[in-house]
């Protein structure tokens, strides 16, 4: 257990008034590890009533980048309290604490300027796609906790983030990929549906890169490549197809 829970737990069970109120100090406790070291400085958790969490935040810009995350983030405290937090709702005002002092100087305008280019860029993309964006956008601006993650954009020292890599192995997810990939809807958010896209994608470009030699010498099987291609195009409408498939089919057509 983090050494912040460790340190709440002992004042918690002296003023608590039961198992409730334990469990209301250990979500507002656990606020820093769920938003990240970074946001956390721009953010403090007041109160968790009927499992709202409400969330102060320093400034808009701070609430519009959390507010791209809720979901996310709302997956983080499931993961940890099950059931405890249902929604989270954000204001915006001055906050009580002092700031963290960060283990490396830091321009606070940096910051804000940071936040600000990457709620730019995130409102240009797709609605599916601006919470990944948003983060991958903030971690090259502040270089600080590491690359981001090639499927979710959180940034991490690892690929894929731990996060993305459990989703990567869930039958769940693999399930809603199939789902996808053969054009069908799915009631995934956040992370999974990131995952489950990266999965579909992946299949679509394994299945036509298989199925393109074979195609080149039989044309009966290119009306299946022809559907796997239209397939990737609505799925990832901003993406080209690969430069051999798009040139067979051209020529069909």
């Amino acid at each position: 257990m983090p050494w912040r829970l460790k340190e709440v737990i002992p004042e918690a069970l002296k003023k608590a008034g039961g198992k409730e109120k334990l469990k209301r100090g250990l979500v507002l406790a656990a606020w820093r590890e769920v938003v990240g070291k970074e946001l956390s400085r721009l953010s403090e958790p007041l109160a968790l009533e009927g499992g709202v969490l409400t969330v102060r935040v320093a400034d808009p810009v701070t609430a519009h980048q959390l507010t791209y995350s809720r979901l996310a983030l709302l997956r983080r405290y499931e993961e940890r309290f099950p059931g405890a937090v249902k929604e989270i709702r954000f204001v915006v005002g001055p906050l009580e604490k002092e700031p963290e002092a960060p283990k490396t100087p830091e321009n606070p305008e940096r910051l804000l300027w940071a936040s600000r280019r990457a709620l730019e860029l995130a409102e240009k993309a797709p609605l599916e796609l601006r919470e990944k964006v948003a983060r991958a956008a903030l971690a090259l601006l502040q270089k600080d906790r590491g690359e981001p993650c090639p499927i979710c954009g959180s940034p991490s020292p690892q690929h894929p983030c731990p996060t993305c890599l459990r989703l990567l192995e869930s039958p769940w997810v693999r399930k809603e990929a199939e789902r996808l990939k053969r054009g069908r809807p799915t009631g995934l958010e956040g992370e999974a549906l990131l995952v489950a896209r990266h999965l579909a994608r992946q299949s679509l470009l394994s299945e036509m890169e298989a199925l393109y030699p074979q195609a080149l010498r039989d044309e009966t099987l290119r009306p299946l490549l022809r559907d796997l291609a239209q397939r990737f195009r609505t799925l990832f409408p901003g993406e080209t197809l690969p430069e051999a498939v798009r040139s067979l089919l051209a020529k069909e057509a």
